[in-house]
């Protein structure tokens, strides 16, 4: 069970960064060419950082709770509000971010018809569908932990703001990185 939670944690960062660096590039070349593109477009392309940046403070999260509680600094209370926050309030962020990016996704599948657009698609629309059942499902039980474990939430709190920060400063690089390549800067 812990590989599996660590082979997702892994694909979510990778994906993060990913998802900010092909934002940066998207920005960099709309801002390169002039010319217009359509709101969904530059709408999709900054919903795709918004999706680098909470998918990366999501991970963080989970990530640095856990080192925390192994270290010895934090209760296994600590963690499960940590974790129950993360899952809450990133978890709603990634549902609508990806809402907009899987949408994109399908009109351009719809118009290039290609095999790659058409899979990529096809993978968005299972990620949000997975998203939001596994948001449905958790919902309840991470609220009503909130409500009763409110003991430790400053180091919880903690726990997030320094996943915040971190994760502004991969998500940074990584968007300058596609912005630069693209611009040719």
């Amino acid at each position: 069970m812990l590989l599996l939670l660590l082979l997702v944690l892994a694909i979510d960062f990778a994906i993060s960064i990913w998802n900010a660096y092909s934002s940066g590039y998207a920005i960099g070349l709309i801002r390169k060419s002039g010319t217009s593109f359509s709101s969904l477009t530059r709408l999709s392309a900054y919903s795709g950082l918004g999706l680098g940046f909470v998918g990366m403070a999501y991970v963080l999260v989970v990530v640095l709770s856990f080192v925390a509680y192994y270290s010895g600094y934090v209760t296994y209370s600590v963690v499960a509000f940590a974790i129950s926050l993360d899952f809450l309030v990133f978890g709603i962020l990634i549902i609508g971010f990806g809402l907009v990016v899987t949408v994109q996704s399908i009109v351009i599948a719809a118009k290039k018809k290609s095999l790659g657009s058409i899979l990529i698609a096809i993978w968005n629309t299972f990620a949000e569908v997975w998203d939001i059942a596994s948001y449905a499902s958790g919902f309840q039980e991470s609220t009503q932990l909130l409500r009763r474990n409110r003991q430790g939430s400053g180091s919880a709190l903690a726990i997030v703001a320094i996943a915040l920060l971190i994760a502004f400063f991969i998500v940074h690089a990584a968007y300058k990185h596609g912005y630069s390549k693209a611009t040719g800067g």
